[in-house]
């Protein structure tokens, strides 16, 4: 890939041997338009074009003041948009892995189920040579800090989630998938209980064939 082959917003994006998709994160999600047999040079230059007019310099700038780099910003946004059941939650799940960060003495890894599920299910089957480095680094259950790169294409409510920097003293959450709820909590002790009753809701709710 040449300078000249690059959008602006590529420069941004850092070197990084452990990275799988080099542009995993910069396609923003968007209803698109293509002509039939179109080059997939012209899909691609399309999707930087959206993505580079979504995320402006106003929202780069506010990334530099809280001191992310634009990689780390869409990785973030990334994880908090496998994360979130809802919009509504994305702020308080981008706080949680903000404070995790924040406090790599006491949470060292951000242990984010998407990230285990990204290094799985997509790195795993699809690297050309096996490297079980890459695939680890990848899952922040087995590495600390953010992954090498992005593990989805995040919308602007997650990147904007990110950028809103809420605060809280969340370290944890868990979701009911069955009333689509998220419970945030402070200590172990309170996510644990939490654990132990959205287990109780599915035994006593259980999901019928007709549903």
């Amino acid at each position: 890939k040449t300078k000249q082959d690059k959008s602006t917003f590529e420069e941004g994006i850092e070197e990084n041997s452990d990275r799988f998709y080099y542009l995993e994160g910069y396609l923003f999600p968007d209803t698109y338009e293509f002509y039939l047999g179109d080059s997939a040079y012209n899909v691609a230059k399309k999707f930087k074009a959206n993505f580079a007019s979504k995320v402006n310099y106003n929202m780069l700038d506010r990334a530099q003041q809280l001191g992310y780099s634009l990689d780390e910003l869409i990785t973030l946004a990334s994880i908090v948009q496998m994360e979130a059941a809802n919009v509504k939650d994305m702020n308080d799940v981008a706080a949680v892995f903000r404070n995790r960060i924040d406090n790599k003495d006491i949470f060292p890894k951000l242990e984010s189920d998407p990230t285990s599920n990204y290094a799985d299910q997509t790195v795993r089957p699809n690297i050309e040579y096996y490297n079980q480095t890459i695939i680890d680094a990848y899952d922040t259950y087995k590495s600390p800090g953010l992954p090498p790169g992005a593990i989805s294409n995040p919308g602007i409510d997650a990147i904007d989630a990110v950028l809103t920097n809420k605060k809280t003293d969340y370290f944890y959450f868990i979701a009911n998938i069955m009333t689509n709820e998220t419970f945030f909590s402070k200590t172990l002790d309170e996510h644990n209980a939490k654990e132990a009753e959205i287990k109780q809701y599915y035994i006593d709710n259980p999901i019928t064939e007709e549903e």
